[in-house]
């Protein structure tokens, strides 16, 4: 195989810098140890290099594109290699690496570094084993001062861990390789700088896994990695990945085993939390906290943090949150569940549904009609549903609560035609909502703010008739089908959550055998066009409203759970929740868009995960956008992760 480094001896710059060996290769740069020869020193060099890209000329060293490569993809990389040294030379700290020289050569880029001499943390542990928890204590606050250093200039590091820690000749630890870096705006806070992902598989947090997971400024996302790096240095042993830490959570009895105290412990076991809105608010916190480690006794008999807690035992959603709340704690009132400022509400509300029951009425007339004209009882006039009665009591809740607050008015004709259906198990009663088939354009319309890369090309899509779920699955219903309740946040009218892909499929399973029917969970483009409101569409941002406080419950306005379903807006089909309190399971492989048009899609052949929809309670409200789209492993559960049923016509 061709050598892709540079040769030892070979000079840069005409003969400023001499290459002395590799020191390490990434997928996007070699980095090696070099002579300075006119300051009589060694350095460290970078070079802009893609692996999979870029092939070597073994007669000029210079580097030209490979065979799979893309100029147009190279070109845009050594641009952001280049930003990358700008953004170091600009970060003048004792515990970050000093850039010291940028240039171009060899049709490629390089920035040149202060030589660390001592090795990384990571080489320190495998030669010694794990830290004493005093030294461990001290490197762990140098990189903690860099970071804080680092998120006051509106970055995340984003690839904290011991291999990107190397220690000077005074033994104190030196932040390097800032690849990963993102650059956000100070005042939005929305990411300014788009670079390569990458995941550093235990140091990682489990937004680096989501795509857009870090599109806007957060410094719990390092925390979490100082965290991991800790428990590292402290252990000699690497940390689970932020998937496996969300099923079993952080596997604290070998801290214990370590003698580690008891504060060191539960600094770790925050810093460590699933959710970024659960750890340390800053890395100032987290440097306080630590300052007072080591001075306590030893954990006695601390349990696993179990799926992303510290003390809860519960697991926890791959989504940001904060600290949750008693379930008697907060309620939703009147006003957060309309949308409303308080004062005569009621006498509002009563106007505001003023068309909706006059097109009850008509529609309790054409039913009338319909048994006059059949000359039958209410027992044998069948509409999709059990009883005569139980049609009027859908076709009332339809109507009445598919009034949205930026519509005052609805059109009856698209309630007389489009039945519900009413189905029961046990006590507990679920409707589902008729969904005319169409054609709509999918993925990032002209309406949705910031969309991502993977919600593009937007591309027709043409479906067939369906139902869908008029809520997400309620704690009521799972146990019903299942006799038991995952549930953290408990409470029947709750959605249900802690759930994975694939209990999901289990309970569908018992559920079409319950009830004879063909339950399934949608399609991501069924999801996609219910939300955006079917044929009757108005080209919303979230879920039936451009305003996400009115049909959403997100990290803006949630407390930090999860909230009955039915009580914010519904959307112009009458369907509750397709925006925020939980995520919502597709039955799709999550693969990219096609530009063609499709009828009827079923999403990718194959992938490592499924699709999930609508944000949660904790998230942010770009992810509660209609367009939005994300994935995780099949196996994941988490406390907002959920479901919402399909049936089809």
């Amino acid at each position: 195989m061709q050598q892709q480094h540079l040769p030892k001896d070979f000079t840069l710059q005409d003969g400023k810098y001499k290459i002395e060996r590799k020191l390490g290769q990434g997928g996007f740069g070699i980095t090696y140890l070099a002579f300075q020869t006119g300051l009589d020193r060694r350095v460290a060099i970078k070079e802009f290099f893609m692996k999979d890209f870029c092939e070597r000329d073994a007669q000029t060293q210079r580097v030209v594109l490979g065979t799979t490569g893309s100029r147009e993809t190279v070109s845009l990389y050594q641009k952001k290699f280049l930003k990358e040294a700008q953004h170091i030379a600009r970060l003048s700290h004792p515990h970050i690496v000093d850039i010291i020289d940028v240039f171009s050569e060899n049709d490629t880029s390089y920035y040149v570094m202060k030589y660390v001499p001592n090795g990384s943390l990571a080489e320190k542990v495998k030669a010694h084993g794990a830290l004493d928890e005093a030294t461990a204590t001290r490197y762990i606050l140098q990189v903690a001062e860099a970071l804080d250093f680092v998120h006051r200039q509106k970055m995340n590091h984003l690839d904290v861990k011991p291999a990107n820690i190397m220690l000077d000749d005074k033994d104190n630890a030196v932040l390097i390789d800032f690849g990963l870096s993102k650059q956000y705006d100070a005042e939005t806070g929305r990411e300014t700088s788009t670079t390569p992902p990458g995941i550093a598989e235990g140091f990682a947090p489990m937004e680096q896994y989501k795509k857009g997971g870090v599109g806007a400024f957060t410094p719990e996302t390092d925390i979490y990695s100082l965290g991991a790096t800790f428990f590292f240095l402290l252990t000699g042993t690497p940390p689970p990945s932020a998937p496996e830490v969300n099923e079993n959570g952080v596997p604290l009895d070998i801290l214990r085993t370590k003698g580690v105290s008891k504060k060191a412990v539960d600094i770790i076991a925050q810093a460590m939390e699933g959710r970024r809105k659960d750890r340390m608010k800053s890395v100032r916190i987290f440097m306080e906290e630590l300052k007072g480690a080591g001075k306590d006794q030893p954990v006695p008999n601390p349990e696993p943090l179990a799926a992303g807690s510290g003390t809860s035992g519960k697991a926890k959603e791959p989504v940001s949150g904060e600290t949750r709340l008693k379930d008697d704690e907060k309620k939703p009132n009147d006003n957060e569940n309309n949308g409303e400022a308080g004062g005569n509400k009621p006498i509002r509300n009563w106007m505001r549904w003023l068309p909706g029951i006059v097109g009850v009425l008509v529609v309790i007339g054409i039913v009338v009609g319909i048994i006059s004209s059949r000359g039958c009882s209410s027992e044998s006039a069948d509409v999709d549903t059990v009883t005569i009665d139980s049609v009027v009591e859908v076709t009332i809740d339809s109507v009445a609560e598919s009034v949205d607050a930026d519509s005052a008015a609805i059109d009856v004709d698209d309630y007389v035609d489009d039945w519900n259906k009413v189905i029961e198990v046990g006590d507990v009663q679920f409707v589902m909502v008729r969904v005319n088939g169409g054609t709509f354009t999918m993925g990032a319309t002209s309406e949705m703010t910031d969309p991502f890369d993977e919600e593009k090309p937007t591309h027709q899509v043409t479906l067939s008739s369906y139902y869908i779920g008029e809520t997400e699955v309620t704690q009521a219903l799972w146990k019903a089908v299942m006799g038991s309740n995952p549930s953290y946040f408990k409470g029947d009218d709750l959605p249900v959550e802690q759930v994975s892909w694939h209990d999901c499929q289990t309970f569908i399973s018992k559920l079409n055998g319950l009830t004879g029917q063909h339950f399934r969970l949608p399609t991501e483009a069924e999801w996609e066009f219910a939300a955006r409101g079917g044929n009757q569409s108005r080209h919303t941002q979230y879920s039936g409203s451009s305003r996400i406080d009115d049909v959403a419950w997100y990290d803006g306005n949630s407390g930090d759970r999860t909230h009955p379903v039915k009580t914010k807006q519904p959307n112009e089909l009458g369907i509750y929740d397709m925006s925020g309190n939980v995520w919502e399971w597709c039955q799709d492989w999550y693969g990219s868009y096609k530009s063609y048009a499709q009828t009827n899609p079923t999403g990718a052949s194959s992938g490592s995960g499924r699709v999930l929809r609508g944000g949660s309670w904790c998230s942010n409200p770009g992810d509660c956008r209609s367009s939005y789209r994300c994935d995780c492993a099949p196996g994941s559960e988490g406390d907002g992760l959920g479901l919402r049923l399909v049936l089809s016509e």
